[in-house]
């Protein structure tokens, strides 16, 4: 029987870092990065949380800059296949609303993580 790996929440400036890092490696190999937020009125329950964080693979970086707000890096991962985590998020936290902006050039992590970003009253 195989262990599952838990993925864990990594801290604002910690997942900056890493989605910095993953930037200059999809600008120089020309590769792609897609940027998700999930955002919950009223904030995350651990069970929501953890619900969200179960349907993400062991490469993706997220973390919770917000109460109500997760930020999820989605390495290497086309548009198409965001939608696909999109929709694996979707069905595991509903009541969540889901921003998807792929990687373009010029972008720093600031603006793709802008882009990604809902309303708050979303």
């Amino acid at each position: 029987m195989s262990k599952k790996v838990r993925k864990e929440l990594q801290e604002p400036e910690v997942f900056e870092g890493a989605l910095r890092e993953e930037i200059s490696v999809s600008s120089e190999f020309v590769l792609p990065i897609s940027v998700l937020t999930l955002r919950v009125g009223g904030g995350w329950s651990d069970e929501a949380a953890r619900r969200a964080l179960d349907a993400l693979r062991t490469a993706d970086l997220v973390c919770r800059p917000e109460p109500d707000e997760i930020l999820i890096a989605l390495p290497n991962t086309e548009t198409e296949d965001a939608r696909v985590v999109e929709e694996r998020l979707r069905a595991a936290v509903p009541e969540a609303a889901v921003g998807v902006a792929p990687f373009a050039r010029g972008d720093t992590a600031e603006s793709l993580i802008e882009r990604a970003r809902l309303p708050k009253n979303a």
